[in-house]
C-alpha cells in the first residue's frame, strides 16, 4: 500500500506539520486530506506519494457539491 506524506503548511506556505500515511488509492488519499485539513488548525494540505504533488487544498476553497452535501467521505 502506498505511503502520502501530508503536509500541513501555515500562512506563509512553510511546512509546519507533516504526517505519512497509508492509503491505497490517490483519491483514498485526498478524501482524508480534507478531513485533515478539516481537524487541523492550518490553512493549507498538500499530499505528496515521493516527489509527485498528489493533492493540495486550502480552508477557503469550497469543497465538491458532493463532499460539501454529505459532509465528505
Amino acid at each position: 500500500m502506498p505511503s502520502y506524506r501530508y503536509c500541513f503548511l501555515d500562512s506563509a506556505d512553510c511546512v509546519a506539520e507533516f504526517h505519512v500515511i497509508e492509503c491505497e488509492t490517490d483519491s483514498q488519499a485526498q478524501k482524508r486530506a480534507d478531513r485533515l485539513l478539516a481537524a487541523f488548525d492550518y490553512p493549507t494540505i498538500e499530499v505528496w506519494d515521493r516527489a509527485r504533488r498528489v493533492y493540495w487544498r486550502g480552508k477557503t476553497d469550497a469543497l465538491p457539491v458532493s463532499e460539501s452535501r454529505t459532509g465528505g467521505a
